[in-house]
């Protein structure tokens, strides 16, 4: 389960001020919902897309006994 800002109460702030988990959680729901996406959505998740580039991409790693391969949200 999800612990952090929701969208709407993340919309008044600008992206360059959100978590990265923020981020990635976003786009991660985003990406499942993409064809129910509107043109705002869509240029919505474009953005989220963008904010993650500039800060260097989804990390990747391996993952290893002492954490996971991907970023956990909460």
């Amino acid at each position: 389960m999800y612990v952090g800002r929701r969208l709407d109460e993340l919309s008044d702030t600008p992206m360059a001020q959100w978590e990265m988990k923020e981020l990635l959680y976003h786009h991660n729901m985003m990406s499942e919902m993409a064809p129910f996406l509107n043109t705002q959505g869509v240029s919505y998740h474009q953005k989220i897309i963008g904010e993650v580039e500039k800060r260097g991409g989804i990390p990747g790693d391996q993952g290893a006994w002492d954490h996971s391969s991907r970023i956990i949200y909460d």
